[in-house]
């Protein structure tokens, strides 16, 4: 089967199927490009019965139907030039926050004084949603902003609900050469934001930041489960509330 063929959009795909429907004789280049299509992309059908070109057709529909692709949407902090199709890191995360229902995983670098970008998810987690950190820890002690004790004055100061806080294990070695660097927020096991903006106010408004939000079940699932099995080999450490 043509590449392709695959890589038609479903819309293209059910085009090509009706026209197909219309033809009583085999297929060929000339008809495909009187019905608008590139005989180079739908090579592998010429030449095809209508009715087995149909079955190709219709075996890749089912395919797309079953496992559609994910819904993918730009996320962009900073100055944009011309039309823009992307929505605002500050936007976004809130929104995310939002719709949590069971569990919220955040991955970050830096979470400097972010009490306000987290208080969305605090309001989630006093409803009852489990949320769990994956932080920089600088296990030298140079910075001190880097520090589970910081973390929890001055970007989560509730004491009504708190999360799970983990880190690189390592750090308690005072391993200067790890670094917690992966920034991405998982919601429910359902849609996950990966993305370059740390946690912090210049990086969610003012820097040009880069991310993708990513509405896919299996992956979001997978990336939960990297985290979660970081420490489950003991590679990451829960920090004391």
């Amino acid at each position: 089967m043509s590449r392709g063929v695959w890589e038609l959009s479903t819309t293209r795909l059910e085009q090509l199927r009706a026209a197909l429907g219309r033809r009583g004789e085999a297929i060929t280049a000339i008809a495909l490009q009187q019905d608008g299509f590139d005989p180079a992309v739908c090579g592998a059908i010429i030449g095809m019965d209508p009715l087995a070109a149909v079955i190709v057709v219709d075996a890749v529909l089912g395919e797309r139907h079953a496992h559609p692709r994910p819904d993918l949407e730009l996320v962009w902090t900073g100055r944009e030039g011309g039309h823009t199709q992307s929505r605002d890191t500050s936007q976004v995360l809130p929104q995310l926050f939002a719709r949590a229902t069971r569990r919220v995983i955040v991955a970050g670098f830096a979470f400097y004084e972010a009490s306000n970008i987290f208080e969305p998810l605090h309001a989630r987690a006093v409803a009852g949603v489990e949320v769990e950190f994956f932080i920089h820890v600088d296990g030298t002690g140079q910075d001190a902003r880097m520090t589970p004790a910081n973390f929890f004055t001055y970007s989560w100061p509730w004491r009504d609900a708190t999360p799970r806080l983990f880190y690189d294990a390592r750090a308690d070695d005072a391993d200067p050469s790890s670094t917690m660097h992966a920034k991405c927020v998982i919601v429910d096991e359902r849609e996950v934001l990966i993305t370059s903006a740390n946690f912090t106010g210049r990086a969610q408004h003012a820097n040009v930041e880069l991310g993708v939000l990513i509405r896919d079940a299996r992956f979001a699932a997978r990336v939960a489960g990297q985290w979660h099995g970081l420490v489950a080999s003991g590679m990451f450490r829960a920090a004391a509330g």
